[in-house]
């Protein structure tokens, strides 16, 4: 609440106008007579042109008949700012509006100046027969009147303590005709700077709204999901374009090149568009209090009648626009009920949001009323959603804050848990290593002696006999097998046969070392590959393995021709042969093998 508290005070502020020059309503004239002292004339006063003017109704007078019906006749009062309606009883209309403006003889040669803020009407306005300023063209009719919005300073320096001001005003086409806003008076520098006041206040505002507008576009633009942003910019744009018609003297003049009915057209659209986008909004802040029927049944009233607008007069439109603007404020009802469903559900920014859009409709409220000319104020909406862009900001900016928060903690959340599952991965990972080493053991390693076993012979000895001829060095396969092992497992069972394999292994091992790759051929039989050692170095290799075996006397009484255990080798290397295919290399040593047999086992042959 301290936050509100806060904007609330910035409202008051702007709302007071940023300005340092008094602007006086104490003065009211009677009689088309304004008497003003010294002290009523400061370059810090303004004062604007209230009370009794004298009134020429449908007549369009120079300042000689003025001054001569003013000597000859009782003369009609007409009090201004006011309406057609307010003088005629009617909305279209033109007359001449005078009185007498009597200053102190110090200051007739002071330069003075007359304002005319945008009457929606055409004036011309005199200061003793001399033109100083005018808007559109002023008629008799709606075929010779030419209205224009187009605010004017004209400035003058009086020849005498006592001048004649003359307003001619006419309107067929608005329905809020007629000399309605002030007139205002003063010195000319206090008049210039009371509108640079009040134009530096507006162009704050301004600039601060579109600002706002166009970052929540940006937003949505690098965040397409955050349509609110959107909605909100547009919003913020349109409002913005609109407060240029309603704004400060100076800003106005600016769009003094385009036609009353163009101007008419492109603010009544401004309107439109904005009830749409605003709808809009709301929904998208709140879908489920305001539900999409809401925005269907705000579209089809406001859709063909922007459509109106651009295919008919302003003397048709604009009443138009009087006559359903109270749908309006069923409107405001409506979004003010939503909101407060809002708050009860507790949706975040719920709550600002309902204080911003109650002070936003009292403004528009105080507007309509204004415009129609039923209470004597200020234009109050641009300083209403001024506040009111503030807090939807500050409100979706920590809405957005809050989502960032809670993506950042999300974030967070993920990070650790990628980095328990790159953990978990890790182990799975070393875990899955060691069941594929374990596999490869299974597949490649003999379960009982642990070398190698047959599937890796059939996979070792193409690559290495490949090798072997590509670049040129001698391969060596010995087939070893352990002779009369069937009869050696009959004696002493199978376990002792175990084990006589694991001893005959280890005595390879022990020889051959790092020499060459022992495998598992069959049951008893083994192979060696042996690479880069040539015939010579082979031989003796193999006849070392057959004499260790022999000389380690492991029992076989069980053979008729000695009573241990001996094996017999065959062998061949690629220097002794060309071998055209691995089958032919195995099958060669094979032949060996078998020849060691044959002659006696326990032997080692080459071929």
């Amino acid at each position: 609440m301290r936050k509100i508290s806060v904007l609330l005070l910035l409202f008051v502020f702007i709302l007071s106008g940023c300005s340092l020059i008094d602007y006086e309503t104490n003065y009211h004239m009677k009689n088309g007579l304004l008497v003003l002292k010294n002290a009523d004339l400061t370059e810090s006063t303004v004062i604007p042109l209230r009370g009794e003017w004298l009134f020429f109704t449908q007549e369009i007078l120079s300042n000689k008949e003025i001054e001569r019906r003013v000597k000859t006749s009782n003369l009609d009062k007409g009090y201004l700012p006011s309406t057609w309606n307010d003088q005629l009883g009617s909305d279209n209309g033109y007359g001449t509006f005078a009185f007498y403006l009597q200053i102190p003889k110090e200051q007739v040669s002071y330069t003075f100046a007359l304002s005319t803020d945008f009457q929606s009407s055409a004036y011309t306005l005199f200061v003793d027969g001399r033109v100083i300023s005018s808007s559109g063209s002023v008629g008799t009719s709606k075929d010779t009147s030419t209205p224009s919005i187009t605010p004017r300073i004209g400035y003058f320096i009086p020849n005498s303590e006592k001048i004649l001001v003359v307003l001619q005003v006419s309107d067929f086409e608005d329905i809020v005709g007629g000399p309605s806003k002030d007139i205002l008076f003063g010195q000319a520098n206090a008049l210039v700077n009371y509108h640079l006041d009040q134009q530096a206040a507006l162009l704050f505002m301004n600039g601060s709204v579109i600002i706002i507008g166009i970052y929540h576009i940006i937003v949505f633009f690098y965040r397409k999901t955050e349509r609110p942003f959107l909605y909100f910019g547009l919003l913020s744009l349109f409002i913005v374009t609109h407060s240029l018609f309603l704004g400060p003297m100076l800003l106005q003049m600016q769009f003094s090149y385009l036609s009353w009915f163009l101007l008419k057209k492109i603010e009544y659209s401004l309107i439109y568009g904005a009830v749409l986008l605003y709808m809009v909004f709301i929904y998208r802040l709140f879908p489920k209090e305001a539900g999409k029927k809401t925005v269907y049944i705000v579209m089809a009233i406001t859709m063909p009648l922007l459509l109106l607008i651009w295919v008919t007069p302003p003397s048709f439109f604009i009443p138009l626009f009087f006559a359903v603007f109270p749908l309006a404020f069923i409107l405001m009802i409506f979004i003010t009920i939503i909101l407060v469903r809002a708050v009860v559900n507790k949706r975040p920014t719920s709550l600002m949001n309902l204080i911003a859009n109650l002070l936003f409709f009292i403004t528009v409220l105080n507007d309509y009323l204004f415009a129609k000319g039923l209470i004597d104020t200020l234009m109050l909406s641009i300083f209403g959603f001024f506040f009111y862009v503030i807090l939807q900001a500050f409100n979706l900016s920590r809405n957005y804050a809050k989502k960032f928060h809670e993506s950042e903690l999300l974030s967070n959340e993920l990070m650790t848990l990628n980095t328990s599952l790159d953990e978990k991965i890790h182990e799975r990972t070393l875990e899955l290593q060691k069941k594929n080493e374990r596999l490869k053991q299974l597949t490649e390693l003999d379960g009982l002696t642990g070398i190698n076993n047959r599937r890796y012979f059939d996979d070792r000895l193409p690559i290495c006999f490949r090798e072997s001829y590509k670049d040129k060095w001698p391969l060596t396969l010995l087939m070893i097998d352990i002779d009369e092992f069937k009869k050696y497992n009959d004696t002493y069972g199978h376990l002792k046969g175990d084990d006589l394999i694991c001893h005959t292994v280890n005595i390879m091992k022990d020889i051959v070392a790092e020499k060459g790759v022992i495998c598992r051929y069959g049951g008893e039989e083994f192979a060696i590959i042996i690479s880069k050692m040539d015939e010579g170095e082979a031989m003796i290799l193999a006849e070392k393995i057959r004499s260790s075996v022999e000389n380690a006397k492991f029992e076989h009484k069980g053979r008729s021709d000695m009573n241990f255990a001996t094996i017999s080798i065959g062998g061949t290397t690629t220097s002794m042969h060309l071998f055209e295919i691995v089958s032919a290399f195995i099958e060669t040593a094979d032949q060996a093998l078998y020849k060691s047999k044959n002659n006696g086992r326990n032997q080692t042959n080459f071929l």
